[in-house]
């Protein structure tokens, strides 16, 4: 198998109201399953700054659905309370309703230190057997983080995200570079809650040029408005130029005396 059917739901927030931000979620998922979705993948902080026990309610009710569904769910990132701390995390849930992968943010945002302790590094998961790894929005702003999980075999890179209508242009340029510079698609699900937050999520598949030896970025954006998009990622074909480009780097160039 080549592709991989994946879903970015753009929430709205719902400040004060928790319930409702999970009711619209498991509507989006519903429909996003409907359309043939295998990944489901939800934005950073649609819980806004509530912070959930490691076991909770509402992961309950997301692997009931997942299981129900019979879909992989990456529920965003939310605050999570452990025995250790706060960790603002990005769980993955099988069709199987297990919670069976979190990724920790690395990189903290400005008031997220308070918040939370920061992720002690980066891994893959598995869905269909492709390797996903999670990049939560500000992870990406890194080259570090993108080249770490492309050199571990990343098949596909999923950035949740909570983006202001004034970052969009950066947001876009760094997950671009970061998809093209590994040659890893990436999806990055954003929030829309207007006139701060206006989506734009995007899904960035790639092409090869073999006759000019380019690759292009090739994207798909959300529409305005609490929706959802569901796109075929093309994961395996650029695999061998992927390892090329690996390849093509020279580690003793980076000593800098």
């Amino acid at each position: 198998m080549k592709r991989l059917t994946v879903a970015l739901l753009q929430l709205g927030l719902h400040p004060g109201n928790v319930a409702k931000a999970v009711d619209d979620a498991d509507r989006h998922i519903r429909t996003a399953a409907e359309k043939g979705a295998r990944l489901i993948c939800l934005p950073e902080h649609w819980l806004l700054s509530t912070v959930l026990p490691l076991e909770n309610d509402i992961l309950r009710r997301f692997s009931k659905l997942a299981r129900e569904l019979d879909v992989y769910l990456n529920l965003g990132a939310y605050y999570e309370r452990r025995e250790t701390g706060v960790f603002l995390t990005s769980v993955m849930v099988s069709p199987q309703g297990d919670d069976f992968f979190r990724q920790d943010k690395v990189h903290l945002y400005r008031r997220e230190n308070r918040m939370a302790l920061s992720g002690s590094g980066f891994s893959l998961s598995s869905v269909d057997g492709f390797r996903v790894a999670v990049l939560v929005c500000h992870d990406a702003v890194f080259p570090e983080a993108a080249r770490t999980v492309t050199k571990a075999g990343a098949d596909l890179i999923v950035v949740p995200s909570l983006i202001k209508k004034a970052g969009m242009e950066p947001w876009l340029c760094y997950i671009r570079a970061r998809s093209l510079e590994n040659r890893v698609p990436l999806v990055s699900p954003n929030v829309y809650h207007p006139p701060v937050f206006l989506g734009g999520s995007r899904a960035i598949n790639l092409k090869y040029d073999r006759g000019e030896h380019v690759m292009h970025a090739v994207e798909k954006t959300t529409r305005r408005g609490v929706t959802e998009m569901v796109v075929e990622m093309d994961l395996a074909s650029n695999r061998a130029l992927r390892d090329e480009r690996l390849k093509e780097l020279h580690p003793h160039a980076y000593n800098v005396s």
